[in-house]
């Protein structure tokens, strides 16, 4: 079913609809999603279990309340949760408040742009 504009229509997403990496993984993982209309923010929490390892699930969700606890300082069993409002904001599995450029991948991609450039530059025509 296609809905024209003009009416509200049930089976489509509204335009401003938040978008959160819906997943569950063992590691960080993204897999981005159009939540349900109402959800305010993207969650991620981490588990950390002493025989299976980390466990990481993240999900669009109405109300979340962080708790906060640094890599390192996660006894087993425990459990972190990040929250953050805005499309696709829980990709890393950092607060994403620093936006998306920050830490090392910044680093990185510069690093390889300019090896890039260098071999476009200095390489010989074939």
């Amino acid at each position: 079913g296609l809905c024209p504009d003009t009416e509200p229509c049930a089976s489509r997403p509204p335009a401003l609809a938040l978008r959160c990496h819906v997943c569950s993984s063992s590691a960080n993982c993204e897999k981005p999603q159009s939540c349900a209309a109402g959800m305010q923010y993207c969650r991620t929490t981490t588990r950390v279990e002493p025989l299976r390892g980390n466990l990481v699930e993240k999900d669009c969700v109405e109300w979340c309340t962080p708790t906060h606890s640094l890599p390192g300082q996660v006894s087993s069993g425990a459990t972190a949760t990040l929250c953050c409002q805005g499309d696709l904001c829980n990709r890393s599995l950092q607060n994403g408040a620093r936006g998306p450029l920050a830490g090392p991948g910044l680093g990185l991609a510069l690093a390889l742009g300019l090896l890039a450039l260098l071999a476009l530059l200095g390489a010989p025509s074939l």
